[in-house]
Order: C-alpha cells, then sequence, then structure tokens
C-alpha cells in the first residue's frame, strides 16, 4: 500500500512537485527553493498579491511598533535629535505635537498614530495571509489579474500606482494648508502655508539648480521655504493623477513595446533603479537641507554626531546610501537577467534556447562557443562580442540616434553637436578639481585648460585624417559611413572644434557677467 504524503505548506508556495517545462520558474535550477522569494510566485498573481499586502503588513507593524518604542524612550527635556529617534522626527516635522521653538508639548498624538499603525498592520497581515493560503492562486484576469507580457494591462496597473502617489502629494499639501500646517524652521514654529508658489518657472527651475537666491549646484535641496516645498508637492501630485490617468486609458505605442522588455523581473530592475536614484537623491536633500529636515529635531546640516550621539540625519543619510546601493545593485542584476532570458537566454541550460532573438544570430552557423557572451557570428576574428546589451533594440537606438550616426546631419552640424557635448561636460573637471579650484580664477583656468585638450585633440583629428586619406588612393581602415571623404570628415572636425568653444563663449559671458556685478572696468576689459 502506497501512502502518499501532503506537503503542509503547499498552500504558502512550497512545492515539493516537479515544475511544469512550460512554467516561467522552471528555466531556474531549483525553481521552489525557499531562497526564491517571491519568484516563486512570478505566474501566480493571487500569492504574490498576498506577499506584497503581507509585505505592507510588515512594514506598517514597523512604523507602528518603532513609534511607540522611540515614545517610550523620549525625554521631553533632552534635545530630539540626541536621542537617537527616526519617527518622532518625522512627526514634529509634519506639525503634530510641537510648540514654539521645536519643543514637544503634546505626545499623545505620537501614541495614537503608533497605535493606528499597529491595528492597521493586523488588517494588511490578515489580508495577505488569506490571498497567500486561501485565495486564488490567479486572480480573473478582467478584473485584478493579469499576464506580465500585457502591455495594456501593466501600463493601467502602473497608472493606477501614480494616482495613488498623486494623492499622497496632495494630502501632503491639504495638511500643510488648511488641516495644521507645517513646522517652519525660518520662524521656529507651526504655521499654516496659506500661498503655494505656483510658478512653474519657480518649482522646475530647481531641477536645474535655479532658485530664488540665484544658481546653486544642490538643485531641489537648495530649496529654503515651505512655500516652494509645498508648490512642489501640489505640482507633482497634479502630475501624477494627470500622468496615471493617462496610462490607465491608454496602451502603449509601438516604441514603448520595443524600448522595455515586458517581463516580470523586468518591471522589478525598472522599480529597482527609480528607488536607487530616489535614495541617493534623499540621501544627499537630508544631508544638506535643515527646511524640510529642520535641526532642531535631526540635528546639525553636515554633523555627524552631538555629543556623541549619532543624529538622526545621519542615519537617514546613511539609510538611504545604502540601501540605494542595494537596489541599484538588484537593478544591474535583474535588468541583465530580464533581458538575458527576453534574449532566449536559459539560466538552467546556460546557453541560449533554440530559435531564440539572439540565438539565431549568434549560433545560426553552428556555435563554437557556448554562454551569454560569445563573439558575433561565432567569429573570434570579428573582435566584438555580441550580448544583449549592445544588440539589443534599447541599445541599437540610442547608438543610432548619437550624432556620428544620425541620419540627416550634414558634416558640420555632426561636428558641431560633437563639440558643443565635449564642451560642456570637459569644462567641469578643470573647474571643480583643477589646482586652481578654490581660487577666483578658477573658471579662467578651467577654460583654459579645456580649450587647451579640445585644440590638441583636433589637431590629433585632423593628423587622423590626412593619414587616413594619402592623395587619391583608398583611405586606411574604416570610416563612418556618413563620412566617406576627407573633405567631410575634416569638416566633422573643423566644426567639432568650432562647437566646443561655443561653450567658451558661454562660459567667457558668464565671467563677464560675473565681473561686471564686481568691477564694470575689469568686464570691460575681459
Amino acid at each position: 500500500m502506497t501512502v502518499t504524503q501532503s506537503n503542509p505548506l503547499k498552500t504558502l508556495g512550497f512545492e515539493t512537485d516537479t515544475a511544469e517545462p512550460v512554467s516561467y520558474v522552471a528555466d531556474s535550477l531549483d525553481p521552489y527553493s525557499w531562497w526564491a522569494g517571491n519568484f516563486r510566485f512570478a505566474n501566480l498573481s493571487g500569492k504574490l498579491l498576498g506577499a506584497h499586502v503581507a509585505h505592507a503588513g510588515l512594514i506598517v507593524l514597523w512604523a507602528g511598533a518603532m513609534t511607540l518604542f522611540e515614545l517610550s524612550r523620549f525625554n521631553p527635556n533632552l534635545p530630539m535629535y540626541d536621542q537617537g529617534l527616526i519617527l518622532l522626527p518625522h512627526l514634529a516635522t509634519l506639525g503634530i505635537g510641537v510648540g514654539a521653538n521645536g519643543q514637544i508639548v503634546d505626545t499623545y498624538p505620537y501614541f495614537a498614530i503608533g497605535v493606528v499603525h499597529l491595528i492597521s498592520s493586523a488588517i494588511l497581515g490578515a489580508g495577505g495571509v488569506y490571498h497567500a493560503a486561501l485565495g486564488p492562486d490567479r486572480l480573473d484576469e478582467k478584473g485584478f489579474g493579469y499576464q506580465w507580457s500585457d502591455g495594456s494591462k501593466m501600463t493601467t496597473i502602473l497608472g493606477i500606482h501614480l494616482v495613488l502617489l498623486g494623492i499622497g502629494a496632495l494630502m501632503l499639501v491639504a495638511k500643510a494648508v488648511a488641516f495644521g500646517g507645517l513646522y517652519d524652521p525660518a520662524i521656529a514654529n507651526i504655521r499654516l502655508i496659506a500661498q503655494p508658489t505656483l510658478n512653474p518657472l519657480v518649482i522646475f527651475g530647481y531641477l536645474v539648480g535655479i532658485t530664488p537666491e540665484g544658481w546653486t549646484l544642490q538643485g531641489m535641496a537648495a530649496v529654503s521655504n515651505l512655500e516652494d516645498v509645498i508648490g512642489g508637492h501640489l505640482w507633482i501630485g497634479a502630475i501624477c493623477i494627470g500622468g496615471g490617468i493617462w496610462h490607465i486609458r491608454t496602451a502603449p505605442t509601438e516604441w514603448a513595446k520595443g524600448l522595455f522588455v515586458w517581463s516580470g523581473e523586468a518591471y522589478l530592475a525598472y522599480s529597482q533603479a527609480a528607488l536607487a536614484y530616489m535614495g541617493f537623491f534623499a540621501a544627499y536633500f537630508v544631508w544638506v537641507n535643515d527646511t524640510v529636515y529642520p535641526a532642531v529635531f535631526y540635528g546639525p546640516v553636515g554633523t555627524t554626531t552631538v555629543d556623541g550621539v549619532i543624529t538622526p540625519r545621519t542615519w537617514l543619510m546613511l539609510f538611504q546610501i545604502i540601501f540605494a546601493s542595494l537596489l541599484l545593485a538588484g537593478h544591474f542584476w535583474h535588468g541583465l537577467r530580464s533581458r538575458a532570458i527576453a534574449a532566449g537566454y536559459s539560466f538552467s541550460k546556460m546557453s541560449f534556447n533554440p530559435g531564440a532573438l539572439y540565438g539565431d544570430t549568434q549560433f545560426s552557423s553552428g556555435s563554437l562557443f557556448d554562454g551569454i557572451i560569445p563573439p558575433t557570428q561565432s567569429d573570434p576574428q570579428v573582435g566584438n562580442l555580441a550580448t544583449p546589451l549592445n544588440s539589443s533594440p534599447l541599445s541599437r537606438t540610442w547608438l543610432k540616434n548619437l550624432p556620428i550616426y544620425r541620419e540627416g546631419l550634414s558634416p558640420a552640424l555632426r561636428g558641431l553637436e560633437i563639440g558643443m557635448a565635449h564642451g560642456y561636460f570637459l569644462l567641469g573637471p578643470f573647474l571643480k578639481l583643477g589646482p586652481l579650484r578654490n581660487s577666483e580664477q578658477a573658471l579662467q583656468a578651467g577654460f583654459a585648460s579645456a580649450t587647451g585638450l579640445v585644440v590638441i585633440l583636433s589637431l590629433g583629428l585632423f593628423l587622423y585624417g590626412i593619414a587616413v586619406f594619402q592623395g587619391p588612393k583608398k583611405p586606411n581602415g574604416i570610416l563612418p559611413a556618413k563620412c566617406p571623404n576627407l573633405w567631410q570628415l575634416e569638416l566633422v572636425y573643423l566644426w567639432f572644434f568650432i562647437g566646443r568653444h561655443r561653450w567658451g563663449d558661454f562660459c567667457l559671458l558668464y565671467l563677464a557677467g560675473n565681473c561686471q556685478s564686481r568691477n564694470p572696468v575689469a568686464a570691460f576689459s575681459l
């Protein structure tokens, strides 16, 4: 008599059965191992929803429990930044329980917020358990179900997320404008932000470092008044909601379909990249800004410790950097994997599947090489490696739009665009890292150094053209198809030199403006 043992963990996604060959996770060496995490639920939308809801419950549980823990240790007689706190400074910044000079006058709201989060986490946890253990494995595609390759459904989900993010931004606006206001370090008290900045030139000027006080490298982190902060949230909330509605009502264009990889792992990689960017920026923001992160709650700007205690500002900065770095590493890992899988590469076989897009390109004549980075057409004499990165539609589209390859440009315009691009990024290193970087002559020295380098480059390019075209003979080597003769090639080099110096003119005009504001005579002589 054969006894079949049941798997008590099957309802939670831990299978012992052999994976179906058509399953997405069947490409994994051991698709149901515990370390696979949510990868086990890649094609089980119901269970994946349960995992996400449960994760949300854990986050909310931490927020509530940590708030109550910090409250139990909080001493109102000591500065908040001197007590190793993380969550209470955030609540105080929102104007909750705070009086003049950042003094905490009422701790009951903190207790209430912590309890509400604990109760909410229990509800979310119950929802996670239901969807993971009792709910359907796959959701109905007429409702919230989906296929990863369904671009229309994916953009609808993206749109819903954008709408929710926009609502969150507008809730902060409502809190600042009508429901209690925010703590303003400029007056060391709570106030309503009755007139948030609506001028788009002011709000979006921060993106390029243009602030009401002038230009700065700090960009958005240079914001120094709550009117601009709340105005920015008002704009970004409207943009998110508008963009969300647009994504819900439209389908991806052919351009977008060819630009992205439409798989669950690719979406994960894109999300990780976005979070990594926001994490790095948030780390910089919290480190240099004391308007959104008041010093009375987070500690002095740019200071790691006060009286031997690490400040909340330091903790937040380090946390953002560390997790942003992990997310960026995850983006590279999952992004490369998703593109390799989309190219037909099987990680379980460590080779391309028969008939795969890149497999056809690389192995059509019988591959002498295995792996994901073989020589093009299996010919090592070609001197190039065909990978999902340099052979993907995204990479080819980017390369074809570079000025040296773009269709419809004259040699002069090609050289001008290349020269202006080089002039733009060559000045910065000489200006900021040169030996005179801390002197009043930093800009002049940077301009002269960059100009000298471009002159050397231009002479080298001209010499290259002369060496390639020796009289009427056939040119030596391979030239870009857009520059088949010496005249067109030299014209590109000439306008490269001219384009670089258009940025030089800008630098000189900028310098002249500075000098004029200080010394009209010096500006005239310049």
